[in-house]
């Protein structure tokens, strides 16, 4: 069985930062203060470290595990409209792809993701994206802070739920080096995608399975991961 699990940030869609803003947003109600993404990285990264690192730096401090969750609650809250504020897009292909191999017997749809569960639910949702993946069997981040942590629990969940993960072709899809750095450190075939904010030379140097400017016409991907 082919198990395709998807980043959702600059891989599905863009949001024009609606993220961040909601996060930024967040931080202001709560601790009073804006903050600084200058200093923190957040490609890639997850909902829980985005937030660690956001209140360490005005805190001065180690975070607790309540605030950074507090914090990501409250994000949660304000997605929407910060969605609804901006001019998002879901990225070429993606539609026709998810279209096509959605229902399909030898083909499962999952997430692997930075974001929380809710705030994928709330981002998939208000792109038109959300019915064609299997939340109970994605990957959020959740508890986890590392993309790798978060891939070693999807490859927990292609154990429970289709038995050992060897006897299946796992594919983790995503626009960062950490996507690609996920995958490969659950034997999964990645797919580096130039359409966030990493260039397709970048992604190259991380040696992918297969690196594209953007996801190619459906034929074309389905042939590739299916063959």
């Amino acid at each position: 069985m082919n198990i395709l699990f998807w980043d959702i940030d600059g891989t599905l869609i863009r949001t024009s930062k609606a993220g961040l803003y909601a996060i930024s947003q967040a931080v202001e109600s709560i601790w009073g203060q804006e903050a600084d993404f200058d200093k923190i990285q957040t490609a890639g990264m997850t909902d829980n470290y985005i937030c660690q690192q956001v209140i360490r730096s005005i805190a001065g401090r180690e975070p607790s595990a309540e605030e950074i969750a507090a914090l990501c609650r409250h994000y949660e809250t304000l997605l929407h409209e910060q969605l609804a504020s901006r001019v998002g897009i879901v990225l070429p292909s993606v539609r026709e792809i998810l279209d096509r191999l959605h229902g399909r017997d030898d083909c499962r749809l999952l997430l692997l993701t930075g974001n929380s569960r809710k705030g994928a639910q709330i981002k998939l949702d208000y792109f038109g994206l959300n019915t064609y993946f299997d939340f109970s069997r994605s990957a959020f981040a959740e508890q986890h802070y590392r993309r790798v942590d978060i891939a070693r629990f999807a490859a927990a969940i292609v154990q429970d739920s289709w038995g050992d993960p060897r006897q299946h072709k796992l594919f983790v899809l995503g626009d960062t080096p950490h996507d690609i750095e996920c995958g490969k450190a659950i034997g999964a075939h990645t797919i580096g995608i130039a359409t966030g904010n990493y260039s397709f030379q970048q992604l190259e140097q991380c040696c992918p399975w297969w690196t594209v400017e953007a996801l190619p016409a459906v034929d074309e991907f389905i042939d590739k991961v299916t063959s």
